[in-house]
């Protein structure tokens, strides 16, 4: 799942709000401020949500006219360690640094640790170009679809890149009263999802639904809208037809462990 925020200048998310972020995910934490004035990205990572809070509070105080971003990992791919928390840099670069929420498509070499995010900011976005390559309107659209369901932002101080900021699939997050976007409601502790069972944690309202066979669900990993259709096809029925995610654990469906008919025929393949 994860959650990221991207904080615009003079304004700080809620000590709140973070800290339910990191409650609902809680496998490692980090941050970065873009602090253009001393021509530098400042990052930290740990696996202890309190010492990250007041961290970026405490650097939210030093730093109030500048962007920063703040994540919080559930782990889906990699391992769970602070190597894995977000950001990442983008091709080793100090310059330019990414963060993520969602799944991407991408399969981890046999013994890597790294997490998909990393694979994709260490070796797949460099090798077409960088940041820089996302001010190609046909690049950036090719990374959104590559990226389908799932949300990126990068802060950079690369001179090549034309913009400081850069968001993917931006649409797919929400803005809160005080103008930070949010990559999903994770923030909130009251929970929009339930791990109690597929078909009371995702309803939506959203959508209109053909038949009774068929109810409207809300990815808890991609934020997806879609209508599942509930019949013999297993893997639609539950699995996310966007990023392939349990609609139960929201683990992508080869790493879920969950007992279903569907989720058997996966695990046994």
């Amino acid at each position: 799942m994860c959650v990221f925020c991207v904080v615009p200048p003079n304004v700080t998310p809620t000590k709140t709000m973070l800290e339910d972020s990191a409650l609902n995910n809680p496998d490692g934490f980090g941050f970065a401020f873009l602090i253009k004035e001393e021509n530098r990205i400042h990052v930290e990572k740990t696996m202890n949500a309190d010492a990250s809070i007041s961290r970026f509070l405490a650097m939210r105080q030093q730093y109030p006219n500048t962007y920063a971003m703040w994540h919080a990992r559930i782990a889906t791919h990699g391992s769970v360690s602070v190597d894995n928390c977000h950001p990442f840099h983008v091709s080793y670069d100090n310059r330019t640094v990414m963060f993520h929420n969602g799944v991407l498509p991408i399969e981890e070499p046999l013994g890597d640790k790294r997490s998909d995010t990393r694979i994709f900011a260490e070796d797949i976005l460099p090798s077409i170009g960088g940041i820089s390559a996302l001010d190609n309107p046909k690049i950036f659209n090719l990374v959104e679809g590559f990226s389908a369901g799932s949300k990126l932002a990068f802060m950079t101080l690369d001179d090549s890149a034309e913009h400081d900021i850069y968001m993917v699939n931006e649409r797919l997050g929400f803005t809160d009263v005080s103008g930070i976007w949010w990559s999903n409601r994770t923030c909130y502790l009251t929970p929009k999802y339930s791990y109690g069972g597929y078909l009371d944690m995702g309803l939506s309202k959203d959508i209109s639904c053909a038949d009774d066979n068929s109810f409207g669900y809300t990815c808890m990993m991609c934020e997806t809208v879609q209508e599942i259709k509930i019949s013999d096809d297993a893997e639609a029925e539950y699995f996310c037809t966007a990023c392939q995610s349990c609609l139960d654990c929201g683990a992508y469906k080869t790493d879920c462990m969950c007992y279903t008919p569907a989720h058997a025929y996966w695990l046994g393949r």
